[in-house]
């Protein structure tokens, strides 16, 4: 049976995460757990809610990344906001005592850190450790931290130095009367902190990192380290000069890299992507796109989904969003006409639109309505077989059935590993804001297995 699952949320008082079996039970307690209180209403300067991220420790458990902005509250000393770690077991237990210091992140913007799991109940953790310099101006230090599932720093206190960016220098004269601005500059290319982090599937990690060259185009770089935190690869590997959108593991101890490149085929324009293996040699690539496109892999090719928004020539809030859909097979050739699945209203548009494959063949799309700037009706969901049929009716499932919900908004999807779907969701009675974390479970049929819906927290 489908084990669940585990979900995190933040609210006025801290920090929560909650287990939910295949039948819909809450496992860890009616409210779920506190993994952590966190003031909000100290720093006018830092974003109004701290960030946080989940993920599984690949033993049963979760382990929750968060931002803790209470060790900032003065504008003498706003430029780190410490990042704080927590492993919780399949039993909703909280392993690592009051949560382990991590790394940080800058008091604006944020989120500069990703963590993937390594495997054996602990986490691998990137971040840009920068240093204030002049004003906005910061040099950055791109590391890696290992934490084993005792919550012991594998990697030394500070981790492992990757690539630091090009210190500052004051401007010359030369260079101010050659048309220089400012008082300070850098040699380029350098790293800026933009970087992503995938496994190797052996306990280890790759990292890739973009440099930013001064001109139009940037550089993507990448590197392997191995469990112990020993570099695995001689030297960097150059990936592509461009930026880098998105990066995901090959399955095979290599990484698979999206940019935003394009190149003209009789087919039409089709992105670019760089394959690495585990050896570190580029590759070329074919027939794959990344989790960020429109594309979703399914068993047997692909569904090519498009969006148009209808009419094209007016206001945003005056057009309405019509999802098409095409299957293709291996090669990436066409197997029917491409179908319109999703046609709302007038002036009726799509938002927040998650989908995913059913693990048979078909594909499930999750969307959310939207009129005027503001949440009009229900998430629903549709699915679709191989063949292009639509399996949960002519318009789709309303995921939550709740009596007197007006806002739901903030769908996130998983499959839940019988050709259905998990849906999370924030919903409320108010017709402008939410309150309430939900949760539901549509069958591969797309009959609702939780009821109207699961709240969380409470």
């Amino acid at each position: 049976m489908m084990p669940g699952v585990i979900v995190a949320w933040r609210d006025e008082s801290g920090l929560y995460i909650q287990r939910v079996d295949a039948s819909g039970l809450k496992l860890w307690g009616e409210s779920g757990l506190l993994v952590k209180e966190i003031r909000t209403d100290f720093n006018p300067y830092a974003p109004p809610h701290p960030l946080f991220t989940l993920i599984s420790d690949s033993h049963g458990g979760a382990i929750v990344t968060w931002e803790n902005r209470a060790n900032y509250p003065g504008e003498d000393d706003v430029f780190h906001i410490d990042v704080y770690s927590q492993r919780i077991n399949a039993e909703g237990e909280l392993l690592w005592g009051g949560g382990i210091l991590t790394g940080r992140t800058e008091r604006i913007g944020g989120a500069g850190y990703q963590m993937i799991p390594d495997g054996t109940g602990g986490i691998i953790f990137a971040w840009d450790d920068f240093e204030p310099y002049y004003r906005s101006l910061h040099d950055d230090y791109l590391r890696l931290q290992r934490i084993a599932a005792d919550g012991e720093l594998s990697w030394g206190d500070e981790g492992v130095l990757v690539v630091a960016s090009s210190p500052f220098r004051e401007v010359t004269l030369e260079e101010t009367a050659a048309g220089v601005k400012g008082n300070s500059t850098r040699a380029r290319p350098t790293y800026e902190g933009k970087h992503y982090i995938v496994t190797d599937g052996g306990g280890g990690v790759i990292v890739l990192w973009e440099e930013d060259t001064g001109g139009e185009d940037d550089r993507v770089y990448a590197q392997r380290l191995d469990g112990g935190g020993s570099y695995v690869w001689t030297d960097r590997v150059t990936t592509a000069a461009t930026d880098l959108i998105s990066a995901e593991s090959d399955g095979e101890g290599g990484v698979k890299i999206g940019t935003p490149l394009v190149t003209n085929t009789p087919a039409g324009a089709v992105q670019v992507y760089a394959h690495i293996n585990g050896d570190g040699e580029v590759l070329p690539t074919s027939n794959w796109a990344p989790q960020y496109t429109s594309t979703i892999q399914v068993l047997g090719g692909s569904f090519r989904v498009r969006f148009e928004e209808d009419p094209p020539s007016v206001n945003p809030m005056q057009r309405r969003t019509i999802i098409y859909i095409q299957r293709l097979d291996e090669t990436g050739q066409p197997m029917w006409p491409e179908k319109r699945i999703v046609n709302p209203p007038e002036k009726v548009q799509l938002r927040n639109i998650n989908y995913l494959s059913d693990g048979d063949g078909g594909a499930i799309i999750v969307w959310q309505l939207q009129k005027d700037s503001l949440p009009y009706g229900n998430i629903m969901a549709q699915r679709l077989d191989s063949s292009g049929a639509l399996r949960w009716g002519e318009v789709g499932m309303p995921v939550f059935a709740i009596p007197g919900i007006r806002y739901q908004s903030g769908v996130a999807t998983l499959g839940d590993g019988s050709g259905g779907i998990i849906a999370l969701a924030v919903l409320g009675r108010d017709g402008l804001s939410g309150d309430m974390v939900y949760a539901q479970r549509l069958d591969i049929n797309g009959n609702r297995l939780w009821d109207g819906g699961v709240r969380l927290d409470r």
